[in-house]
């Protein structure tokens, strides 16, 4: 099957945003966020709605991989290098679209959200993947695999930065020269751990 990717644009986030709520329905970060299944798939469309639109869209690395209908398969959430913190001033604008999917969670989601900036490497600049999520009837058919291969090669040398939320998914990162840097627990409900994986070519 043909994959065509794509910057994403304004117009994409619906659709991006459905994707990755799908594809973290039970992720171990998001299941810290929102113990309860219910509540966390209610919230992840909008939670990934407004983290697209307000913080990563406009900071032009996500892509999206579509098939021959043209419909969005997987999505990259990539920060370009010295991109990924973020001011004060977006915050705010973003939070009457935050605080509605977060609601009673906030103050979870800012302990892991500190818990993942205090590990972050500041230097090298890098390319950091904030998440990626394929569909569930597109998996296991290289959409994911093409968004970040691209990303990786696009240009030399390429630094990239990711945390691993789910220890299935480490090997599958160490296909593209990821390696894992340290491991780490996330000090909310079960402290699940993430794993912190960088890519130097």
């Amino acid at each position: 099957m043909p994959i065509t990717t794509r910057v994403a644009t304004s117009s994409d986030v619906p659709e991006a945003a459905a994707v990755l709520a799908e594809a973290f329905a039970d992720d171990p970060l998001m299941t810290a966020i929102w113990p309860d299944q219910r509540q966390r798939r209610n919230a992840l469309p909008r939670y990934f709605t407004a983290s697209l639109r307000h913080f990563h869209i406009p900071r032009g690395g996500v892509r999206v991989a579509t098939g021959i209908d043209d419909t969005i398969a997987a999505v990259a959430v990539w920060d370009p290098p010295g991109q990924w913190e973020t001011n004060l001033t977006t915050t705010i604008r973003a939070l009457p679209d935050l605080l509605p999917a977060l609601r009673t969670r906030a103050t979870a989601a800012i302990t892991i959200r500190r818990t993942l900036d205090q590990r972050h490497p500041h230097k090298p600049k890098h390319w950091y993947l904030v998440n990626i999520g394929t569909t569930r009837k597109s998996r296991g058919q290289g959409y994911a695999a093409r968004l970040i291969t691209e990303r990786l090669t696009v240009e030399t040398p390429t630094r990239a930065y990711l945390v691993c939320t789910h220890t299935d998914n480490v090997s599958y990162y160490n296909r593209f020269g990821f390696t894992v840097t340290e491991s780490f627990a996330l000090p909310t409900g079960e402290r699940p751990t993430m794993w912190a994986m960088t890519f130097n070519m």
